[in-house]
């Protein structure tokens, strides 16, 4: 989408053009000097293919699935003191 602005207007409203460029980075501003249009204002090529924090994260996540955690068996330390205290070194 191609929004025209005079220069006079894109330098007071500028930071916000930019936040309106980082939500819809398909946004073209053209910066237009006396109805001539002198310069764009566009979000880099990149910005339309950014991932947002943490989706490529939680994706891999669900790729992988839920861990498989092996169950051991429980038993008691105080019983087994000795062997946890003195182990013998190899």
């Amino acid at each position: 989408m191609r929004q025209r602005i005079q220069v006079s207007e894109a330098r007071t409203r500028l930071s916000r053009l930019l936040k309106q460029l980082q939500e819809n980075p398909d946004t073209i501003f053209e910066i237009t000097v006396n109805a001539m249009v002198l310069g764009e204002l566009r979000a880099p090529e990149a910005a339309q293919f950014r991932v947002k924090p943490g989706k490529a994260l939680l994706e891999a996540m669900e790729a992988m699935g839920q861990p498989e955690v092996p169950v051991q068996k429980r038993s008691s330390v105080a019983r087994e003191h000795d062997r946890y205290l003195y182990r013998k070194e190899c």
